[in-house]
């Protein structure tokens, strides 16, 4: 697939003149500014479709600012944001106040992400069961002091949904980011932590577990690592599926953005940074 060119922009600029007429013709997908939210799990990946979207467009001014998952998505559901990144789709309750209030708000898959267990880098353990993370969250095994991000975050929200049944976390230390749980974890002996995927990009000191759900015929657990291939044929036991949600008039500056995230080249980006492409075909290699 060939890579995306500044023409294709140059033709949803002269659509949205012949749509809108002389009262927005300043509006554009590749010039102006923008204040794009960004889930705390993706900031390395959204940092660098930025990075190459300002080398392209240089009219364009992108600012991100890190969030936790529920404040992105209510600031976009009440039009304090026009995008944010976020590593979980809507709740039951945030899709009714969206189709009631906020019915024309698009969203967007962007890529494959993963929430990971991690320990110290000198710790004897490498794999972890499904089961055991269950048990451990519900306080039903000991042995790890466990360090989760804040309740807003969308790693705590996760993990809650889809490992407790929404039940509450027991002997569970909630601390403020990912970035804090990374420091805990390596700071404390006998610890166990769990962020996103990306969160992890050039991080020392700390090492990730390989997550065992499937059992074979003869009894055998098979692990996975959060490897793309695995992330993209939904093969890894933690996997999350992130959305771009975008609230803004017209077709602006984050329509522009999204689109260059989710093309061919802005899809690279993601697997560069070892996340599953969720638009655009990739060749599978495990």
């Amino acid at each position: 697939m060939k890579k995306i060119k500044p023409s294709l922009f140059v033709f949803l600029t002269a659509a949205i003149i012949l749509q809108y007429g002389c009262s927005e013709r300043q509006l554009s997908p590749i010039k102006g500014s923008l204040k794009c939210y960004v889930d705390e799990s993706l900031y390395n990946v959204v940092k660098a479709e930025r990075d190459t979207f300002a080398v392209l467009y240089v009219e364009s001014n992108i600012v991100l600012e890190v969030v936790k998952a529920r404040e992105g998505i209510a600031s976009v559901l009440n039009g304090e944001a026009n995008m944010f990144v976020s590593s979980r789709n809507l709740n039951d309750e945030e899709t009714a106040f969206a189709k009631k209030h906020v019915p024309d708000m698009r969203s967007f898959k962007f890529c494959y992400d993963a929430v990971i267990p991690i320990v110290r880098e000198n710790d004897s353990k490498n794999e972890i069961t499904l089961d055991e993370i269950k048990k451990i969250l519900k306080g039903e095994k000991s042995g790890y002091k466990v360090f989760v991000p804040e309740r807003n975050s969308g790693v705590y929200e996760y993990l809650k949904e889809n490992l407790l049944d929404n039940q509450e976390f027991i002997n569970v230390s909630i601390v403020q980011s990912e970035e804090e749980t990374i420091a805990k974890v390596k700071a404390t002996k006998n610890s166990l932590g769990f962020v996103g995927l990306n969160t992890l990009a050039n991080v020392t000191g700390v090492k990730m577990l390989e997550v065992g759900s499937k059992v074979r015929s003869d009894g055998e657990v098979l692990y996975y690592k959060p490897y793309v291939a695995y992330l993209v044929s939904k093969t890894y036991p933690l996997l999350r599926t992130t959305t771009i949600f975008i609230n803004e008039f017209g077709i602006g500056l984050a329509s522009g953005f999204s689109t260059f995230m989710t093309s061919y080249q802005g899809q690279k980006i993601v697997s560069q940074n070892n996340l599953g492409p969720a638009t655009v075909p990739i060749k599978m290699v495990y």
